[in-house]
Parts: structure tokens; C-alpha cells; sequence
């Protein structure tokens, strides 16, 4: 990859934002490496005109899917595992029905947004966990080990289709799955929220630690003003349960 400077990753990104439903699949927000003049990360000039253009997520309207969310049989679906090349399904398919800590019951995977093929900038949701304690359905991005998708891109697809998705109307598709694990359907209470899921090693985990670190001040603040949360996977505690 040749190297930009400030100025260069400036005028990248802004002339993205236009397509704001699809920033998340621009080649800039997905840079690894620093500005060739001020030696910062590309992430971080990145996230500091981002966080001076917040108004425009408010222009990605949700997706009216006239289909549900929940589809019925969907966690029996067979995978060849030993055939198929889409390892982050099959680990996604393998967390469901587990509880991950703060993220509570992983209830789905692979939850469809578009009703239409022309739906702009909608994939699938990898993952939705419920907390019971919280009251929170987590709709998670998830990144398995050896990814090399950087942080940035990651939140902002989470965060993407948080905006994209209709969430009474997924709340009320998964009433019943939500009554029948933790025995109520009152979802009146219950708020959703964008989060990442990493499993390391993979690239956006490193790029975690440095926010942790507060290398990344940008980039933290600006997962704080878009609401997301960021989450770490330890394998090693649920391998007996993979």
C-alpha cells in the first residue's frame, strides 16, 4: 500500500461521505500504517473528521424488511465444515446458543437486512446476542482470527447496520425466542446496541489494544459517541463448549 499524508487521508474520506450507507466498504476506512507527513494512524485522522460529520449517519434510514428476522429452523441449517471456506459463518453458527459474558445469550447468526437486492450497503448481522440482565439485544460484527479488517471498518459495518436494521421490528420477531430461553416476552424494556466481537489473533484486536492504551483517542471517542461496544473472545474458556 503506498503511503498518504494527513491532507490525502482528509480528502479520501470526505469524499466518501456522501455514500454514507457504504463508508464502511470504502478503501480508506480499511488503511493500516500512519500519514507520511504527521505519522499519525490513518484511523485516527479518519475518526476525527468523522466525529465532526455525525449528523450525517442520522441520514441512513432502516430497511423496511417485510420479511422476519428470525428465520424458523435456521440454526439446523448443515455446513460441511470440513469443505466450506466461510470460516467466520461456521464460528458464528458455533456460538450460537452459547453465553459470552457481558454479551449474554448469542440467540442468532447471519440475521438478513435487505428485503430487496437493491437495499444499499445491507449485508448480515454476524451475530445477536441477548443480556438478560442488562435488558440489551447486542447486534455484532464479528471478526475471527487471522482477519485483517482494521477496527474502524468493523465498527463502522456494526454501526451501519444498527442504523439499517428496524429494531421494534426485530425485537418482536425474536419475542418468542427471547420468551422461550428466558421465560418473559415483555421486550418493552429492552434497548439494542452496535457492537464488535473479535476472536484473536486477528488485525482489528491489535488496533483494540492500542485504544485501550489510548493510542487511539480518535477512534475511542468516536466508538463512544456512536454507542459501540468492543468485545474480546477468549477461546480458550469456551473450547470445551466449541
Amino acid at each position: 500500500m503506498r503511503a498518504y499524508n494527513e491532507e490525502q487521508t482528509i480528502t479520501a474520506i470526505k469524499n466518501e461521505l456522501a455514500n454514507i450507507e457504504n463508508l464502511y466498504n470504502s478503501n480508506c476506512v480499511n488503511w493500516t500504517g500512519k500519514t507520511s507527513d504527521t505519522n499519525e494512524p490513518y484511523s485516527e485522522v479518519i475518526a476525527n473528521v468523522l466525529l465532526r460529520n455525525l449528523n450525517l449517519f442520522d441520514s441512513i434510514q432502516p430497511i423496511t424488511r417485510t420479511s422476519t428476522y428470525c428465520r424458523e429452523n435456521h440454526c439446523k441449517v448443515e455446513m460441511d465444515i470440513c469443505k466450506s471456506n466461510r470460516q467466520e459463518e461456521i464460528f458464528a453458527k458455533r456460538l450460537t446458543g452459547l453465553t459470552l459474558d457481558e454479551l449474554g445469550y448469542v440467540i442468532d447468526y447471519q440475521v438478513p437486512l435487505k428485503d430487496t437486492r437493491a437495499d444499499k450497503g445491507a449485508g448480515k448481522i454476524d451475530l445477536i446476542s441477548f443480556n438478560e440482565e442488562a435488558k440489551t439485544l447486542y447486534l455484532i460484527e464479528l471478526k475471527y482470527k487471522h482477519n485483517t479488517e482494521a477496527l474502524l471498518r468493523a465498527s463502522l459495518e456494526s454501526y451501519t447496520y444498527f442504523k439499517l436494521v428496524k429494531i421494534d421490528k426485530l425485537l418482536a420477531d425474536y419475542k418468542n425466542v427471547i420468551e422461550k430461553i428466558f421465560g418473559f416476552a415483555d421486550i418493552g424494556n429492552v434497548k439494542a446496541k452496535p457492537a464488535v466481537l473479535l476472536v484473536p489473533p486477528c488485525k482489528a484486536n491489535d488496533e483494540l489494544e492500542d485504544i485501550d492504551m489510548n493510542i487511539r483517542p480518535q477512534q475511542k471517542a468516536l466508538a463512544l459517541a456512536l454507542g459501540i461496544k468492543y468485545f474480546t473472545l477468549d477461546l480458550s474458556v469456551y473450547e470445551t463448549e466449541l
